[in-house]
């Protein structure tokens, strides 16, 4: 029964009561359900409340929810989330938006009528006004005339005058009537104008509303366009880095690095048109090595010839590359190269091989990216590969091996 002071809200308890006591004091710590920070239990409400808490792991709806964003995101994911659906939100606002257009052009149209319908009722009290006025110096002539017939001696005067003022009052009797019914129209028509215009000024005034959320609306989809546009711009310049490394990836699967490259030309019939039409002459090989660290090297083949063979035979070259061990390697370049243009029927290849020339520029250390190509200007005649004997190139695909000598290298 020993009394102490709480240590979360100062209330003196017993230690008999402490458990009690902490299942609902108010500074006891508790663990919020988001983030897990501890708080106390009189202040977890506010913590964890999604719009005024401070907790970064709330969730709560989408800032678009009014207008149709179900989803429920935490407070710290919010501007991910908004990244992710800037798409989803514009068609939103769009569908939210396109409606009070409708309507404002609607309520102008209203507008303009009320205007009319105003115009016409003002011009109606004009012409209640002019009838009114015609009145009023009609009854003042009558009063005239029955002043002249008091006043008149002439008898036979008398019932002319009489006849007269006999019509004159019925003529005033009917002015009367329709001035009476001219006041009733005149009162309803202000009635309808006094409706009209506050329905005017709310539908003014709703107008008004509307054109300042559209424009704050417009704002915000133009805000997310340009967020679109900076998203499009770097997605572009990152598939360009992936196509790019894609480039390197497929030029590193298919290098190789013992002196040997099996070269497959693929879709053989259009690169061949390309060559004769003067659109592509030449192609290039992927890039092979005699080592790991040894010389790089390509072959670039015309299929129309070039130089002495140009238009009767295919033209087959070596070209040393610079490559990354240059400093490391014996110069002038020396290995035998054999070129060797497969039949994919295995019955005869054709083949050719040189031994570079030490005096030559071609196999000299590369100071540019590419030396001038060497090789086999008249390396296979045109005829013999439409020759039905041989299959040069079959199912529109040529292989051409290329063998560089490497064992005085090792």
């Amino acid at each position: 029964m020993r009394v102490f002071a709480c240590p979360h809200c100062d209330e003196e308890i017993t230690h008999a009561d402490q458990e009690d006591h902490f299942s609902q004091c108010p500074g006891y710590p508790v663990p919020c359900q988001f983030c897990e920070q501890t708080v106390s239990r009189q202040q977890i409400k506010e913590h964890e409340d999604p719009e005024k808490g401070d907790c970064e792991r709330t969730i709560d709806f989408c800032e678009f929810h009014n207008i149709g964003c179900k989803e429920m995101v935490p407070k710290n994911k919010m501007a991910e989330h908004r990244r992710n659906f800037i798409g989803n939100h514009l068609l939103l606002l769009m569908r939210t938006v396109i409606p009070f257009l409708g309507m404002i052009q609607t309520m102008e149209s209203d507008s303009n009528d009320v205007k009319n319908l105003k115009s016409a009722v003002e011009n109606h009290g004009k012409k209640i006004s002019e009838i009114e006025d015609g009145r009023k110096k009609l009854e003042q002539t009558v009063k005239e005339v029955v002043t002249l017939r008091n006043d008149s001696d002439n008898k036979n005067g008398y019932h002319e005058q009489k006849s007269t003022i006999g019509k004159l009052e019925n003529l005033l009797e009917e002015l009367k009537n329709s001035f009476v019914i001219l006041g009733t129209k005149m009162s309803t028509s202000e009635g309808v104008i006094a409706v009209l215009d506050n329905q005017l000024e709310q539908t003014t005034e709703m107008v008004q509303s509307l054109q300042k959320k559209h424009t704050k609306d417009k704002e915000i989809i133009e805000s997310l366009e340009r967020k679109v546009k900076a998203q499009d711009r770097i997605i572009a310049t990152k598939d360009v880095a992936l196509a790019e490394q894609d480039i390197r990836i497929q030029a590193l699967e298919m290098s190789s690095y013992d002196g040997v490259l099996v070269w497959k030309i693929s879709d053989f019939t259009r690169k061949r048109n390309d060559a004769m039409s003067g659109r592509t002459t030449s192609i290039y090989s992927p890039c092979f090595y005699t080592s790991r660290h040894g010389y790089k090297m390509c072959a670039r083949v015309y299929l129309n010839g070039d130089g002495m063979g140009k238009g009767n035979h295919v033209s087959l070259f070596f070209d040393i590359m610079k490559g990354p061990f240059d400093a490391l390697l014996r110069w002038p370049f020396r290995q035998k190269v054999t070129f060797m243009w497969l039949d994919q029927n295995n019955r005869e290849h054709v083949i050719d091989a040189f031994r570079p020339d030490p005096t030559s520029t071609s196999f000299q250390r590369p100071k540019n990216d590419l030396n001038i190509a060497s090789g086999c200007p008249l390396f296979l005649p045109l005829a013999m590969l439409d020759s039905p004997r041989h299959a040069y190139v079959k199912d529109d695909i040529a292989f051409i091996k290329i063998f560089v000598d490497v064992s005085d290298l090792n």
